[in-house]
């Protein structure tokens, strides 16, 4: 097993508002992780089971299947975007004193994500 693949613990709070962010990267990595292990008789739950904090594992604790646990840590950690919301950030970012022209235009491409356009 390739020691580099092996994913960090998640240990996320879901109401952070970088949970969303942190899950995604997590997700990929953990399946970046079980690419690499033997695949025969692989129990993917326990397996996500250990890498997941215990405030986690309270959420997944009653799932007997991998793609029931994913589905319910994904429902918890993303969260739909209000998109009226998102449009008003776009249009009222303004370019702060200590930004560059590219710092600024990087932020709103960042937020045009969220407005569905």
């Amino acid at each position: 097993m390739d020691k580099v693949l092996r994913p960090e613990h998640l240990e996320t709070d879901p109401s952070s508002g970088e949970a969303s962010k942190e899950w995604l990267h997590g997700k990929r990595t953990f399946d970046n992780f079980l690419g690499v292990l033997p695949q025969r008789d692989l129990d993917k739950l326990s397996v996500l089971a250990n890498f997941v904090a215990p405030s986690i594992f309270q959420h997944i604790k009653e799932c007997t299947d991998y793609e029931a646990a994913v589905e319910i840590i994904q429902a918890l950690f993303v969260k739909p975007r209000n998109e009226i919301f998102a449009r008003h950030i776009l249009a009222t970012r303004c370019q702060q004193p200590h930004e560059t022209l590219d710092e600024y235009h990087q932020a709103l491409k960042t937020l045009t994500k969220d407005c569905n356009f």
